[in-house]
């Protein structure tokens, strides 16, 4: 649009007069530069506004941006842990699984025969275990056991150990009856007050063979170069541990071995020559260890019905426990104990020994022996038990076990031994 309209051109061309064309055409020139001025300002104002306006925009934007991208770290790490939650979710649920499977296997266990709760899990490395027993049958480790109590079982293990060492042979006895009786025969015999807990240094968990060798006590009066691991009731404490560890697959080693990994060892091959365990009436941690370290099984029975039945029983168990934990364990043989006379059986004796070795045959197929030398009732041997050994004191006594001891010894191919050696 033109700055001034015709009225106005005429009008200063006839106040200025002739030069009112000239004046006039300047003043619209400084006009429209005045107006291309204002323009220009306000365009740059415009501009400078559009480009603030602009700018807050892109730093909106950014701080938006880095706004999403660190929404984004923190949800990924929200993720993240998230997932971590549910793996440790998932774990936690799968142990409470097993847990509840191995509560459910030992329900199942308690439910079954006795034998079963201790075969419930397998054993670790039993080839090797194998070699080991094999191999220390030149020195035994005889477990004396039978489930019916009564029997003679602490007698026969404490005369027993006098023989041996009468013949020159190094004894180690092993009380793992939480009553303590063969340690308190033994430790008055040999005027020792003291029955300390020395089986609970070889059946704690993580026990080494130089913490377990620290159980063993040597006699000072009797039994020369021998020594006793030692029980009390106390130990009846930690039996029911190492049973609840074992069947909730708590224990880091397979406690039903303990006793083995100690007895099974070169060094021990060293100090003795035989081994002797009173096991307790009971299918107890400590009896299932007596077993897996034992070479040998020695029962001893009374000749009454009664107890025919029970050695069959006993010895069905030993074979279950025999297919599952110790497959070199043998039989040494079947003792009879607390006879009425010297000589020949009297005819209910005989009746149950018969009755006995039918039962034995059934259970223990293989190699079953029953001795020919039994141990009668004799009140010094009644007398004897809680001072000393009967086999010490009465010659009648040490009689009868010395002939046992020659049977056992025949079984045991020492002789044969003695001779390749």
């Amino acid at each position: 649009m033109a700055i001034f309209e015709g009225n106005d051109l005429e009008f200063l061309q006839n106040f200025f007069g002739e030069h009112g064309k000239i004046i006039a055409a300047i003043l619209a020139v400084i006009v429209g530069c005045i107006s291309l001025a204002v323009a220009i300002i306000y365009r740059h104002r415009a501009v400078s506004t559009i480009e603030r306006i602009l700018g807050r925009s892109a730093d909106k934007a950014h701080q938006d941006r880095e706004f999403l991208e660190k929404g984004k770290a923190a949800l990924k790490q929200a993720q993240a842990a998230l997932e971590y939650q549910q793996t440790q979710l998932r774990v936690q649920q799968a142990q409470l699984r097993a847990r509840q499977r191995r509560l459910d296997n030992v329900r199942t266990a308690f439910i079954g025969k006795e034998h079963d709760l201790w075969c419930l899990h397998s054993p670790k490395g039993l080839d090797d275990h194998d070699r080991k027993i094999k191999h220390h049958r030149q020195r035994p480790v005889i477990m004396v056991a039978n489930f019916k109590g009564g029997v003679g079982k602490t007698t026969l293990t404490a005369n027993l150990a006098a023989y041996f060492s009468s013949i020159g042979k190094r004894v180690l006895l092993i009380d793992v009856d939480y009553q303590g009786s063969l340690s308190n025969m033994l430790l008055s015999a040999d005027q020792c007050d003291d029955a300390s807990l020395q089986i609970n240094k070889v059946l704690e968990p993580g026990a080494t063979f130089a913490t377990a060798y620290q159980g063993i006590r040597p006699f000072d009066k009797i039994l020369k170069e021998s020594a006793l691991i030692g029980s009390k009731y106390e130990f009846a404490s930690l039996e029911n541990r190492v049973m609840i560890e074992y069947l909730l697959e708590d224990d880091q080693d397979d406690g039903r071995y303990r006793l083995a990994n100690l007895l099974l060892t070169d060094a021990m091959w060293e100090q003795f020559d035989v081994t002797l365990i009173d096991a307790p009436p009971r299918l107890t941690a400590g009896t299932i260890n007596a077993f897996c370290a034992s070479t040998h099984i020695l029962v001893p029975t009374v000749y009454d019905m009664l107890s025919a039945e029970a050695v069959g029983t006993f010895l069905s168990g030993a074979q279950v426990l025999k297919h599952s934990l110790n497959h070199e364990i043998d039989l040494l043989g079947v003792v009879g104990m607390l006879t009425y006379q010297q000589g020949r059986l009297i005819p209910h004796e005989e009746n149950a020994k018969r009755a006995a070795m039918g039962q034995v045959a059934q259970a223990w197929s293989a190699n079953h022996h029953f001795f020919d030398r039994h141990i009668p009732r004799k009140n010094e041997i009644a007398a004897a038990a809680g001072q000393e050994l009967a086999y010490f004191k009465d010659p009648v006594v040490k009689g009868w076990f010395d002939a046992l001891g020659a049977e056992i010894g025949e079984r045991l191919l020492w002789k044969r031994m003695e001779l390749s050696a």
